[in-house]
């Protein structure tokens, strides 16, 4: 397979060339203009080598802001939900001792132990 990959890799690659080079070669489509003249004469420029209107700037830095408060808020939820479960799990472990030192407590008095609930078992070996 990885000797096919790098074939397709090939022939993808030479496709997008060939596609480049004809692109270039007609010049614009109609039509492009029309975006052109429609936006502002004025351009930010972009560690020297972009230029973009300020609208589209503005638009994509208050994307940008928006995505970072939604990545924030969900890394918030995240750390809230893995310190709850650490505190189940040890909530869990703790039942788990409890039942087995009930369990220990009605061997040593000749009665039948306890089963352990079947939620517990997982937690059986990290008690």
């Amino acid at each position: 397979m990885g000797a096919d990959s790098g074939l397709w890799g090939a022939v993808v690659a030479v496709i997008g060339l060939i596609g480049v080079i004809y692109t270039g070669r007609r010049g614009p489509r109609p039509g492009a203009g029309e975006i052109a003249a429609s936006a502002p004469a004025e351009v930010v420029e972009i560690s020297g080598q972009l230029q973009v209107s300020p609208a589209i700037w503005q638009d994509m830095q208050g994307k940008i802001t928006r995505l970072e408060e939604k990545v924030d808020h969900m890394t918030d939820l995240m750390e809230q939900g893995a310190e709850r479960e650490g505190r189940l799990r040890e909530l869990l472990r703790t039942a788990l001792k409890v039942i087995r030192r009930a369990n220990h407590r009605l061997a040593a008095a000749n009665l039948p132990e306890e089963p352990v609930p079947a939620e517990l078992i997982p937690y059986h070996q990290e008690a």
